[in-house]
């Protein structure tokens, strides 16, 4: 994770930081200056009013939501030098973001303060698999080929193959990056939230919904889903019933605009769009 991300964290836990300091470290990542102003501006992610300068936008942002914010636009950048004919960076980052904006939905309507955090949280659940593409794109490529022609699962064969899964490595390479554990806790355990910490487990299982409505674009399947995931779990039971729709119509709306925004200059130019 490149440096400016850790020094933001750094700053954070100062008591006595300023906006100005932020945008003073900010300002010399001329890039990443541009996405937070950007960001801040998105009618996604709903900040109030509109920012004309990068310490409007921080400040529009809050001091709180900002690493969130950051970490999705580096992370891009981190995976951007992958040839394309290993994997198709914009069909894996559209896919991201679609979990984190259904992640972020299914959080606003669940009556949590901090939806927008579930945006980055959805947006970097399978960060693992970018991971193993990097450094083992040949078997990841295979792992992928055999899990089309045989009846097991990726993670499943991932464990087979290499003796661990994309949620364990993702994990793990969160650790490394010193993210919150709630980053990690998601990594590892969206597939079964069960098994996540109690403190994290229903942010987890947001993820876990998110993850499973974007596998599945079938509508009724999709409304199924939902029902079946909901009903044991009483902080998600009172989602709407329309819940897949909302979360469909939030995707059609932003997911385009939001991977435009984060979109790194070093990969392959993104228009007319990902496949």
């Amino acid at each position: 994770m490149p440096e400016i991300y850790l020094d933001i964290r750094r700053l954070i836990e100062k008591q006595d930081a300023r906006i100005e300091d932020f945008v003073n470290i900010i300002e010399t990542d001329s890039m990443l200056s541009v996405r937070v102003y950007r960001l801040a501006n998105s009618d996604f992610f709903g900040f109030p009013g509109k920012a004309t300068n990068l310490h409007q936008a921080i400040e529009m942002i809050g001091i709180k939501q900002l690493p969130d914010t950051l970490l999705g636009s580096l992370c891009l950048r981190t995976f951007s030098s992958i040839p394309e004919q290993i994997l198709n960076l914009k069909a894996f980052w559209h896919y991201g973001v679609q979990c984190g904006i259904a992640a972020s939905t299914i959080a606003r309507h669940s009556s949590n303060p901090s939806s927008n955090h579930f945006f980055t949280l959805g947006l970097l659940h399978e960060v693992g698999h970018a991971v193993m593409y990097l450094k083992s794109p040949e078997l990841s490529v295979q792992v992928l080929d055999d899990s089309q022609t045989q009846d097991c699962t990726v993670d499943d064969l991932e464990r087979v193959h290499l003796g661990f899964d994309y949620g364990q490595l993702g994990a793990a390479v969160m650790q490394l990056w010193h993210l919150p554990e709630v980053y990690q806790q998601v990594a590892a355990h969206h597939l079964q939230p069960y098994q996540a910490d109690t403190d994290y487990r229903q942010d987890v299982r947001i993820i876990h919904l998110a993850h499973a409505v974007c596998q599945n674009q079938v509508p009724a399947q999709q409304r199924e889903i939902i029902s079946s995931l909901t009903e044991d779990n009483p902080e998600l039971s009172n989602l709407p019933a329309n819940m897949d729709t909302l979360i469909q119509d939030e995707i059609n709306a932003h997911a385009d605009s939001i991977l435009g925004i984060l979109w790194p200059r070093r990969a392959q130019p993104l228009a007319p769009g990902p496949q």
